[in-house]
């Protein structure tokens, strides 16, 4: 029997806005890094203007890998985003509990580890490009962010065993 609760209901519409906003994210980071070729004079000239130093050849290049660690983290949302969106169809289907879903789940721990990874990655540039100046995102390490890694990947093998034990019982019946 299918289930529509509010919970469910409110999700689904969550992960669409979500899936829209971040493909929107990943067309405009995408466009932003290819034309940061043709037009660089444009792009040293906004530089030179928002960010105080004499580096800007460098301060481009750290807004280009940041464009490139942009386009990284708006992949692993999308990836991410369509395991969750798959998982809420089961439950909206009235069958969650499936090893499928295991695999999603999993699907979203590595989803969040490289989100978790890019975070490291964006401190890292704020270090090695301090040109950027204001522009460097903080990065660094969010013990929350790594306990929702683990909690996902156990949340996984639950999934698993749980879908072992029923497929047992249903052999039982």
């Amino acid at each position: 029997m299918p289930r529509r609760d509010k919970l469910v209901q409110g999700s689904q519409i969550v992960i669409r806005v979500a899936h829209i906003a971040n493909r929107t994210f990943l067309a405009a980071v995408v466009a932003g890094l290819l034309l940061s070729w043709p037009l660089a004079r444009l792009y040293t000239d906004f530089l030179a203007q928002s960010i105080p130093g004499p580096d800007i050849p460098s301060a481009l290049t750290g807004c280009r890998l940041l464009l490139v660690i942009g386009i990284v983290m708006s992949v692993a949302t999308e990836t991410l985003l369509a395991a969750l969106a798959n998982i809420v169809a089961s439950l909206t289907a009235g069958d969650p509990f499936l090893g499928a879903n295991a695999g999603r789940l999993r699907t979203i721990g590595w989803s969040l580890l490289v989100l978790q990874l890019l975070e490291i990655a964006a401190g890292l540039l704020r270090k090695y490009f301090p040109e950027m100046g204001s522009a460097a995102p903080d990065g660094g390490i969010s013990i929350t962010g790594w306990i929702a890694v683990l909690m996902v990947f156990v949340l996984s093998r639950v999934y698993i065993a749980g879908s072992v034990m029923r497929d047992e019982l249903d052999g039982t019946v």
